[in-house]
């Protein structure tokens, strides 16, 4: 149980403050633990982080990988966006500890960690190239700016931290699965 809050004081302290700028101590205080406890659990501060990211990144790919049991190539992808939108709102702070560290993984600890993050942009390619084998999805438009245009609808409206999980998850879908344009506009 006491890891368990380390590693949640830890997030909070980690969403707002670098990693370079915040300490062992602070992390202790956080949590409400001496700090020998914090070293029990945890060789040192890049031990911690780096566990940090792997919890919540193996969590985020079990929910993803859970929910894919559809046929249909864009109801998977409606459900990768979805579950991630709604993973990153619940789990916030990580979320921003996540995207501080996402180009700038400093470690050969938390290269795994990298290799996570990737694994996930990997599942939303291979579920856009389904949906354009299967004829769901149109295939003029190329897969990795597709990739990074889903992936900054689902990220910015968090970081700015600026609509409602539910207003959020509706726009993505609606603009997903009908685009921005008018019915009956001409152009």
């Amino acid at each position: 149980m006491k890891k368990e809050e380390i590693l949640a004081a830890a997030t909070e302290l980690f969403s707002t403050t670098p990693y370079h700028r915040v300490a062992m101590d602070d992390i202790a205080q956080r949590a409400g633990v001496a700090k020998g406890t914090l070293y029990y659990h945890f060789k040192s501060k890049e031990a911690l982080y780096a566990s940090l990211l792997h919890r919540g990144l193996d969590n985020m790919i079990r929910r993803l990988k859970e929910g894919f049991v559809r046929e249909d190539p864009l109801e998977n992808l409606l459900f990768f966006t979805r579950e991630l939108s709604s993973y990153f709102h619940e789990k916030r702070e990580f979320f921003l500890v996540l995207h501080q560290e996402e180009t700038s993984l400093f470690s050969m600890k938390l290269k795994n960690c990298y290799e996570k993050i990737c694994s996930v942009r990997e599942i939303l390619g291979s579920l856009i190239k389904e949906g354009i084998e299967k004829g769901c999805i149109r295939d003029d438009i190329d897969t990795e700016i597709l990739i990074e245009i889903i992936m900054g609808m689902i990220k910015e409206p968090i970081i700015k931290n600026n609509a409602t999980p539910e207003v959020h998850i509706d726009t993505l879908t609606k603009v997903l699965t009908s685009g921005i344009k008018k019915k009956g506009c001409i152009a």
